[in-house]
Formats: structure tokens, C-alpha cells, sequence
């Protein structure tokens, strides 16, 4: 079988035209914001106007398409329904905050003005990889994603630690993605499919070959690699701190959540399959993963002194929280509420807090200690209150979203009778309220004894802050319409 008869062409009709349009406006975007990014008078301008107008396009079109019949190309391998639809949406959004916090950072930190394109292209394949459970499709996806992210985490040139976080990500991501193509060759020359639902009805068929056992694993260990699992987190804490800080802040939310979405579609038809008593071990092994990544994650940031730094840990302890949402996914999309709700919640939060550090940090900067935030929260009394709002969300504090995030994924843990993974979540999550404390002190608490940090009034990474910030009491407080939203399409 060949590449063309795997995704035959065919003619798109109407209806199917409009619902891709979001995508294409995408892609559409990404190219002219390049091609407009190369005046020499104003490209960055230029190259913003033109990105933020194409994802907020596309987020209007994606709005219009969502109440439409489904749409499946290429004998189902691109599945266009309402719950991709809204995946799409969430995406475009980090994308749209993505592209705002951008704006300013990039003269700021020397980027080119090709980052906004290359947001865009990110975007692309994000919606590309929600969207199908072909597992080879996926990978394109993935690739799509991850090749424009790795240029953009080595984008500051003048700062060598731009370009070690650039090789750390690059060779961190290859191995997932070379991990992920033979996982899926081994899975196809066993099943006879890369699609996960044909793959899924072959095993229940008959007993799975040790070929198919090795493959899942390693399609297992390279989603582990993507999300930043623990032992797989790697370099991580490297990349965070190397990458400019609005690069940072997408990963953290776009590439998580896409890996995760992803992630739940492979565990839901493969991993959970109920019928097959092989798969039992995965359980187990993910079980420990979760409970490791909560343990090590919230531990280690305990000791950091940088903030960059000690949000890897953080976003490591985060990852063992939504890997407990994932265990309990078992079939249908609507186990995936939980987790959907958290990942959305997380990422407003984590494109919040990396915006207010951009506004902080020096030109090449690596990190931002807490001595140069002592005091900042007196000398700016609204930003600090911005971080305080955004570290008491991942902390999980009431009133905010990050709290109806852990609430309803551990109460869905509860339910699925998951509870010693749910205690240890829950006393791992006290643990993390010190060290996300500890920052609010330093802010509003301690005076400087050393060079406090100055700030940098950029208006791109301010917008995005204000945003999320509102976004995240708007959902703290009032949650009814996002819940209500997720549970409207995840059925």
C-alpha cells in the first residue's frame, strides 16, 4: 500500500470546503505573515496584523461551522464533528493569546518577525491532530506542530540559551517522534490499520501478537515524551528556560493540550480496551507514571529559586493530575470532560503567568529569581495582584478556574474508583501551595536586598495577562458556561 492509496484524493464539496476553512485560513495566514514579515520598514507590525486578523477569522468561521452536520475525509482519516470542532476552538484561542503576548516581546527579545507565521503553522497542525484517530496522519500532525516549535524555542539568537534549549527540544522531540513512527509501523503490521478504531476491533478479534504489545508501548512512551511525563520529562526545565518567554507560555498550553487530546484518543481505543487482558499493565504503568510525575514534580519545585525554572517542575506535577484524567477515560468522548476542562483552565493560566514574566525579564535573560521579584507586587500593585491571581488558579484556590479544573477531575477519578491516586493528588497539591505562596510573599512581603527587576511596558504580553486573568475569574466564578459548553459536544 502506498502513500496515495492510504489518502486517496478526492473533491471536497460545499459544505466540506467551509467547515476546512478555519484551517485554511490558518495556513493562509501563516504564509502571507511571512511573506509581510520580510518589510524592512515594519515587518513585525505587518506580520501581527496580519496573524491575529487570520486566527481571529478563523475563530469566527470555526464559531459559524460548529452546529453543521460532521464531515469525514480521506475514508475517516480527518473527522470533522462538533467535538473536534471544539477542541479546534480552544486551540485557536491559545493561538489568538499566543500572538498578542508575542507582540512587543519580539523586538524586545531580537525574534524574527517569521514567529508569527510560525504560531500559526503550529496551529495548523494542532487542529490537524485532534482531529483525526488515523495514527499516521498523526504523526504528520505532530510533525507539523513540533518542527515549527523547535525553530521557535531557538529563535533568540544572540542568547546561547535560546540555541541549548533549541537542540535539548529537537532532540527530545525527534526521539518522541521516532519513538511514535515505529511504534505505529509495528501496530500496522500487526493489525493491519493505522486507524484507532479499526486497530481496536482487530485485537478484540483475536489474541494481539507481541508486535502490536511493543509497538503500543512505544506509541505509549513517545506521547509520555510529548507531555512531559516524568521519567520522560528530560530536558524540560532546559527548554522553559532557554526559550523566550512567550514561546514558552504556547508550548506549555497549546502543545500540552494538543499531546494530551491526542494522547486520550490512543488511550481510550487502545490502551483501556477493556476486552483485551494484555492491555492491563498499561494501567499499572501509567499509574505509576502519574503518581511519580505529581511527587517529583511538586517536590523538586519546592527547591527552585528561579520562576521559569520552577514552572517546569510545576507544569511535570500538572501533567501527573491530568494523566490521573486520563487513566479514567475508558470509551466515548465523554469521559474526556474532565480533562478537556482542566487542559483549558491550565493553559489560560500558564499563557497568564508567562506573559507577566516577559514584561519582567531583561533582554536574554535566562530566568527571574525571586529576589528580583521581592517587592514588585508594592511597586506594581496590579500586575502583582495579575500573579496572584494566576498562581492561586494552579494552585488549585477557590474562586478561581484552576480550582473547578482539580475539583472535577479528581471527583471523575473518585468516581472511577481511582482513589489512592486521587489522595496522593490531593496532598501533592498542598505541597505545591507552598511554593506557589512562597512567590506571592516575595512579591507583596519581602523587600529587595539585591537588583529588583525592571519593567517593561510592552503592550502585546499586558493584553494577554488582562485576558487571561479574566478569563480565569470569569471561570473560577462563573463556570457554568464552559462546563455547559464541553458537555454539550463531548457526548
Amino acid at each position: 500500500m502506498n502513500i496515495m492509496q492510504m489518502f486517496p484524493l478526492a473533491s471536497l464539496t460545499s459544505e466540506q470546503l467551509m467547515c476546512l476553512l478555519p484551517l485554511f485560513t490558518i495556513s493562509a495566514g501563516g504564509l502571507f505573515s511571512l511573506l509581510v514579515g520580510t518589510n524592512k520598514s515594519n515587518g513585525h507590525g505587518y506580520a501581527f496584523i496580519v496573524s491575529f486578523a487570520a486566527v481571529l477569522y478563523a475563530l469566527i468561521e470555526g464559531c459559524s461551522n460548529l452546529f453543521v452536520s460532521d464531515i469525514s475525509l480521506l475514508q475517516n482519516t480527518l473527522v470533522l464533528n462538533p467535538f473536534t470542532r471544539s477542541l479546534n476552538l480552544m486551540i485557536m484561542c491559545f493561538a489568538l493569546i499566543a500572538v498578542v503576548l508575542t507582540y512587543g516581546q519580539d523586538k524586545k527579545e531580537g525574534l524574527l518577525a517569521e514567529i508569527y507565521g510560525l504560531i500559526l503553522f503550529s496551529c495548523a497542525g494542532m487542529m490537524l491532530m485532534v482531529s483525526t484517530s488515523h495514527l499516521l496522519f498523526m504523526f504528520i500532525s505532530l510533525e507539523i506542530m513540533s518542527l515549527a516549535i523547535y525553530v521557535m524555542v531557538a529563535m533568540r539568537r544572540s542568547s546561547r540559551f535560546s540555541s541549548e534549549a533549541g537542540l535539548k527540544y529537537f532532540i527530545l522531540g525527534g526521539l518522541a517522534s521516532a519513538l511514535f513512527l515505529y511504534g505505529s509501523a509495528l501496530i500496522f503490521g500487526s493489525t493491519g490499520s493505522f486507524e484507532l478504531s479499526t486497530i481496536a476491533h482487530n485485537v478484540q478479534m483475536g489474541q494481539p501478537s507481541i508486535i502490536f504489545y511493543i509497538g503500543l508501548g512505544l506509541v505509549t512512551v513517545a506521547m509520555l515524551f510529548k507531555v512531559g511525563a516524568f521519567p520522560f520529562h528530560g530536558w524540560l526545565p532546559d527548554v522553559y528556560q532557554g526559550a523566550a518567554t512567550n514561546v514558552t507560555g504556547y508550548m506549555g498550553a497549546g502543545v500540552k493540550f494538543t499531546a494530551f487530546m491526542a494522547f486520550a484518543k490512543i488511550s481510550q481505543h487502545l490502551v483501556f480496551n477493556e476486552s483485551v487482558e494484555g492491555l492491563h499493565w498499561f494501567h499499572s504503568f501509567l499509574w505509576f507514571v502519574a503518581a511519580a510525575s505529581m511527587i517529583y514534580g511538586n517536590v523538586v519545585a519546592i527547591s527552585q529559586t528561579e520562576i521559569k525554572r520552577m514552572l517546569a517542575y510545576s507544569t511535570i506535577a500538572h501533567t501527573g493530575y491530568l494523566l490521573l484524567g486520563l487513566i479514567v477515560v475508558r470509551t466515548g468522548v465523554e469521559d474526556t470532560r474532565s480533562l478537556i476542562i482542566y487542559l483549558f483552565f491550565y493553559a489560560l493560566s500558564n499563557l497568564g503567568v508567562f506573559a507577566l514574566i516577559s514584561l519582567f525579564e531583561d533582554k536574554n535573560q535566562k530566568d527571574l529569581n525571586l529576589e528580583q521579584m521581592a517587592g514588585l507586587g508594592i511597586k506594581h500593585p496590579i500586575l502583582g495582584a495579575l500573579f496572584t491571581i494566576f498562581l492561586f488558579s494552579m494552585a488549585g484556590i477557590p474562586l478561581t478556574s484552576g480550582f473547578i479544573g482539580k475539583y472535577g477531575l479528581f471527583s471523575s477519578a473518585v468516581s472511577r474508583g481511582e482513589v489512592p491516586l486521587v489522595v496522593i493528588a490531593v496532598l501533592t497539591s498542598v505541597v505545591s501551595v507552598y511554593y506557589y505562596l512562597r512567590v506571592i510573599v516575595y512579591l507583596f512581603m519581602k523587600e529587595s536586598t539585591g537588583e529588583m527587576a525592571t519593567l517593561h511596558r510592552l503592550k502585546g504580553p499586558t493584553v494577554a495577562a488582562v485576558i487571561s486573568a479574566l478569563a480565569t475569574l470569569q471561570f473560577g466564578v462563573f463556570p457554568k458556561a464552559v462546563i455547559h459548553f464541553v458537555k454539550m459536544f463531548a457526548r
